[in-house]
């Protein structure tokens, strides 16, 4: 392993949506502490290469995955939405449903900008849940509060199995595209 790979920020990144989700990185104490210093050397995110120029013309996130140069790793909130922000508790009460948050295209939108305007990081969050899928597959299930996640048919026998439809993101989950495709409107500069 040569000098830039060892000194590299390792990133892993896959193209299906529920692994942006897993997608994670971590900012140390020190780098919080010299947020007021000026700025620290270019910081190469990548498995190997030689450190460049930044491009700044791409947000700082997308380039970090991409394997390219940027003057300080990339930060987003993981949990994106939740209790800490009274705004996402107000659209809790009025829609107490998680599914009818996770599956509604507005509410989507609006929960995921709520950390983004606030907080201004280097990347939006998609709100959903790893169950997303489910329902664009006939997989019955809900999430209740203060229990989790209950599928209504467990997938047990090869009939249950024949009861499943194939995933297409177009047609299964609609709203996950369009809740994408806004969010982008919404925060490019």
């Amino acid at each position: 392993m040569n000098r830039e790979t060892m000194s590299c920020i390792n990133y892993t990144f896959s193209s299906s949506i529920s692994s942006l989700s897993a997608l994670t990185a971590v900012a140390s104490s020190s780098f919080l502490s010299s947020v007021s210093k000026p700025p620290p050397p270019l910081v190469r995110c990548c498995l190997q290469g030689i450190v460049a120029e930044p491009k700044l013309a791409e947000p700082l996130l997308l380039n970090a995955v991409r394997g390219q140069d940027v003057e300080r790793p990339p930060v987003w909130l993981m949990r994106q939405a939740g209790r800490y922000m009274k705004a996402y508790q107000i659209i809790c009460e009025k829609h107490p449903s998680f599914r009818e948050r996770s599956e509604n295209v507005d509410l989507i939108v609006e929960i995921s900008l709520q950390p983004w305007k606030v907080f201004q990081p280097d990347g939006v969050i998609l709100f959903s849940d790893i169950l997303t899928p489910l329902s664009g597959m006939n997989v019955p299930f809900d999430i209740v509060k203060g229990k989790g996640p209950i599928i209504f048919n467990p997938v047990q026998t090869a009939v249950d199995v024949n009861q499943v439809r194939e995933f297409v993101p177009e047609e299964s989950v609609p709203y996950v595209g369009e809740a994408l495709t806004i969010l982008q409107r919404e925060v490019q500069p």
